[in-house]
């Protein structure tokens, strides 16, 4: 057998059982699989508005990062936020960039690299893909509401030239057009 660095075919199959959303009430499961698929999905047509800036390396560069940017879930599983936020306030680092480097290291590889531009896609498309989950398959009105506003906040910090394409994306899972009114105030 040979040795390869990189995720494994284990880590890769068991994407398919990484329950995401599991503190949540859903009327839908979601596996790790799947969203990385519609996250990767998700940031491709997001650069593709960027034009000139999205060409085929960064496109590449994007779907490469989108797909493994959750990676190391297949270990520890879906860490909820509200955990993630307590354990950076009481660890040395962050618990995603200390999780991250050893799950990399572990695979004979050190953590991915992407560009900038890739990183931004993936960060808007992930709470985006969020969002347009929960708005579809969440049980809890409250967050579904808070998951369109994150969206959109993310957006305009990251890249805000994609904020009306976001709104497109929100408005296609359903999102009513007066809370999207209310977003955009």
């Amino acid at each position: 057998m040979i040795r390869l660095a990189g995720p494994t075919f284990e880590d890769i199959l068991q994407t398919g059982y990484v329950t995401r959303w599991h503190t949540k009430p859903m009327a839908c499961p979601q596996t790790l699989a799947d969203h990385l698929a519609k996250v990767a999905l998700l940031a491709d047509r997001l650069g593709r508005h960027l034009l000139d800036r999205y060409d085929e390396a960064m496109a590449h560069d994007t779907l490469l990062w989108a797909l493994h940017h959750d990676m190391p879930e297949t270990e520890h599983g879906d860490i909820p936020n509200p955990a993630k936020r307590w354990l950076d306030a009481h660890l040395i680092r962050r618990y995603d960039e200390m999780v991250e480097e050893t799950w990399w290291h572990e695979r004979g590889e050190g953590e991915p690299q992407p560009s900038d531009l890739a990183v931004a896609l993936v960060r808007v498309a992930d709470i985006l893909e969020a969002a347009t989950r929960f708005w579809t398959f969440g049980l809890d009105e409250a967050v579904k509401t808070q998951l369109v506003f994150e969206a959109v906040a993310v957006t305009r910090k990251v890249l805000p030239e994609l904020l009306p394409v976001v709104t497109e994306a929100l408005a296609a899972a359903g999102v009513s057009d007066a809370l999207l009114a209310e977003v955009a105030a």
